[in-house]
């Protein structure tokens, strides 16, 4: 779990949440460069004490969040659900994007789940990511 070094806070914080850190690494140099704080948490079990403490406007949630029993299921890994649904609980209104590698359906039937949800789906960046993309989403983010 690491936070950007800036100083004082800033109104845009941005949370990663992946398990890859090299993930975490490449994003969290964009959120900084585009203005954003931001905050990264590679390990399941530092994610809600990270959202509580951290209070993100803009979480980048992968939906994988480590190696799965089953490879050879479809069904949508149960750790980004479960952070939906607390987020869901807390009545967060961060405004939520999925990076992941899952396909583009997969993706879009999660940010549907979300929504059901009553949380702030915004999209989904496909892994691997373009870095210009990820950068013009984040800005507009901020408007």
């Amino acid at each position: 779990m690491s936070v950007s070094d800036q100083q004082g806070s800033s109104k845009y914080r941005l949370l990663l949440v992946d398990d890859n850190k090299e993930i975490t690494d490449i994003l969290e140099e964009v959120g900084i460069d585009v203005g954003y704080q931001v905050s990264s948490v590679n390990k399941f079990d530092l994610i809600i004490p990270q959202i509580k403490q951290f209070n993100p406007t803009v979480i980048f949630l992968d939906l994988n969040l480590g190696p799965s029993e089953d490879l050879e299921t479809e069904e949508v890994p149960r750790e980004g659900l479960e952070i939906l649904k607390y987020l869901s609980a807390a009545k967060s209104r961060a405004k939520i994007i999925i990076v992941s590698g899952l396909s583009r359906k997969a993706r879009e039937l999660n940010q549907l789940r979300g929504r059901d949800l009553n949380l702030h789906m915004v999209g989904s960046i496909p892994k691997p990511f373009d870095i210009k993309k990820v950068e013009a989403i984040l800005l507009k983010l901020k408007l």
